[in-house]
């Protein structure tokens, strides 16, 4: 609390020496992905008027929005332009509403302004989808109060624009954790940079994942736990996370995942070393009070188990490594060809999945055992799309069929149809699992819509959640719903690929160029945030990782380019570059 006091005073002291300030008109990129750090150098700082004697309703409106933008972010001036009744009421917390255009504040006794391209965030800093129709021309009745307009309705949210939170907001996430209780299930938000930040993401942590969520993502943090005014961080980098609740009645490991999920949700703030976590003063059952950032690296998200390698075919033949050094693994696909045209590595690279047969067959063998044997795990399928895998080992596959694509799970019991609303029956041209099973990402391709559109065929990105008993296995597939894509478009997809656990990487043409852009997997809208590369040449193929120090790299028949450096080179070793892929 001393810190952002000081903080505070310092911004203040510095609005006095300067006589004037002006609010910066755009920020930092922030990566969609979720799995970043913010920068400390955010604008400092802005302390709005308040309302001025005589103004009309619409300047107290128009001045009101206007308050909500002040840095750091509080609202007390903002309230100094409503009603009495209405200001000890008001709760900008509930909500956050982010819009791209204001229209001019405009009438008397009601005033209204029109808000474009408006989304929303809840209390935890979850997207939660486009302002509704109803709600995009906001209305404030007016109130003459002791000769003094005032706003007597005020909407129970923060109301700012896409410029302003693109400065002082971070796209990071919260933890929670798979339903087997073996691996974290990142949560997308937005949340405040600056001093907030480490309260923010413990507030939103503790809020739990939401409704809906509860065979995806479970929260060991006991429900009711509450704390105090903030999570302070010290000189050494010690975060105080005191909670107030009982928590003696936990069992060790339930304190054990809870410690995890504060950790890997509290790294993202680079100030933070590691964290003291106590509840009512005393530490978690069988956990120290001393918490490293670091702690439960085998809970990643990214798959702490997961290869690091690159695996591609060479006439036929399975080959690792480097995409300029790539050699034959030790099991028979490295030995022998197995008719294989695409491919699919589990996480740890142990087994590998081969589509034989003109893509009608699935064959699945050890990648390293020499004396190892081959299986035919699906046969009799249309045309296959490659194989995709998630932390449990369960192979995902799409079949497209004449009546559209069919979703198949190769688990321990063998295949198994599963119906995907919003996927199954579609023309399905990309499939993507998280690693930590509770995401499925497609592209679909829909007929064109008519006005605007020629009748072309275009792609949509989608995107579902999985749902788990305790035991790991499938209860269902929740609906897909449509990413956003940024322009407005429908673009036609080339290819996508995981860029972190919660942001995509999609290639696709534009005129005689092809760009790649990052896409965040919650829908939020990522035009603000989110960067694009610009290709020369004829690149197809996207291959990417959730583990963010992966390279990512975009691919054609003959060679790759490192987006990194965009140093293009071809393998003299003719490697089919259409089948290079990561694990998962």
């Amino acid at each position: 609390m001393r810190r952002r006091l000081l903080l505070v005073a310092t911004c203040l002291a510095a609005l006095f020496l300067s006589g004037c300030v002006t609010l910066p008109e755009s920020g930092p990129v922030v990566d969609a992905g979720g799995e970043g750090s913010f920068s400390d150098e955010i604008a400092c700082c802005y302390l709005p008027n308040g309302p001025r004697t005589g103004e009309s309703p619409a300047d107290i409106v128009q001045h009101f929005l206007e308050a909500m933008q002040a840095t750091p972010i509080q609202t007390n001036v903002a309230k100094q332009f409503l009603t009495e009744a209405a200001g000890a009421v008001w709760d900008p917390e509930q909500q956050t509403i982010v819009y791209g255009e204001r229209g001019n504040a405009r009438g008397e006794t009601r005033v209204s302004v029109a808000l474009g391209d408006a989304h929303l965030l809840d209390s935890r800093g979850v997207f939660s989808g486009s302002l509704p129709p109803a709600r995009r021309t906001l209305s404030f009745r007016m109130v003459n109060e002791a000769g003094e307009w005032r706003i007597a309705n005020p909407e129970n949210a923060l109301i700012v624009p896409q410029t302003w939170t693109g400065e002082h907001f971070s796209s990071v996430a919260v933890y929670y954790v798979d339903p087997t209780a073996r691996i974290l299930v990142p949560e997308p938000v937005s949340v405040p940079r600056g001093e907030q930040f480490a309260t923010a993401l413990t507030q939103s942590l503790l809020s739990g994942p939401g409704p809906g969520l509860g065979d995806v993502a479970r929260n060991f943090l006991p429900a009711g736990m509450s704390f105090g005014l903030s999570v302070p961080v010290d000189d050494e980098g010690v975060a105080d996370v005191a909670l107030q609740g009982d928590a003696s009645g936990m069992a060790a490991e339930e304190a054990e995942l809870a410690a995890v999920q504060l950790a890997w949700t509290l790294r993202q703030d680079p100030s933070i070393r590691s964290i003291r976590l106590t509840a009512d003063g005393q530490a978690l059952p069988g956990q120290p009070s001393l918490i490293p950032i670091d702690e439960g690296i085998k809970y990643d998200p990214a798959a702490f188990s997961a290869s690091s390698a690159l695996f591609a075919l060479r006439e036929g033949r399975l080959v690792s490594g480097p995409a300029d050094a790539m050699t034959p693994v030790s099991g028979l696909p490295g030995t022998d060809d197995y008719g294989f045209t695409d491919i699919g590595v589990n996480l740890d690279s142990t087994l590998v999945a081969g589509l034989t047969d003109g893509a009608t067959s699935v064959l699945v063998g050890p990648t390293y055992e020499p004396d190892g044997s081959l299986e035919q795990v699906v046969s009799g399928a249309s045309s296959l799309l490659a194989p995709v895998w998630d932390f449990a080992d369960r192979m995902w596959l799409v079949d497209r069929t004449t009546d559209g694509g069919q979703l198949i799970l190769v688990g321990k019991d063998g295949p198994q149809v599963v119906e995907a609303p919003g996927i199954s029956g579609e023309r399905v041209r990309h499939l993507l699992v998280s690693r930590d099973g509770s995401r499925l990402v497609a592209v679909v391709r829909r007929a064109g819509r008519g006005d605007g559109d020629s009748g072309r065929a275009r792609d949509e990105l989608v995107a579902s959640r999985v749902r788990y008993d305790d035991r790991g296995n499938l209860i269902a597939v929740t609906e897909a719903e449509r990413l956003p894509w940024p322009t407005g478009e429908r673009p036609r997809v080339g290819d996508i690929a995981w860029r972190t656990p919660t942001s995509l990487a999609v290639l696709y043409p534009v005129r005689d160029v092809v760009q790649v852009r990052a896409i965040p997997v919650d829908g939020s809208p990522a035009g603000l945030s989110a960067a694009s590369s610009t290709l020369g040449g004829d690149f197809r193929f996207l291959v990417g990782s959730p583990e963010p120090t992966s390279p990512l790299y975009a691919a054609s028949a003959k060679g790759y380019t490192d987006l990194s450096d965009s140093r293009r080179t071809t393998d003299p070793s003719d490697v089919d570059f259409r089948t290079l892929t990561y694990t998962g």
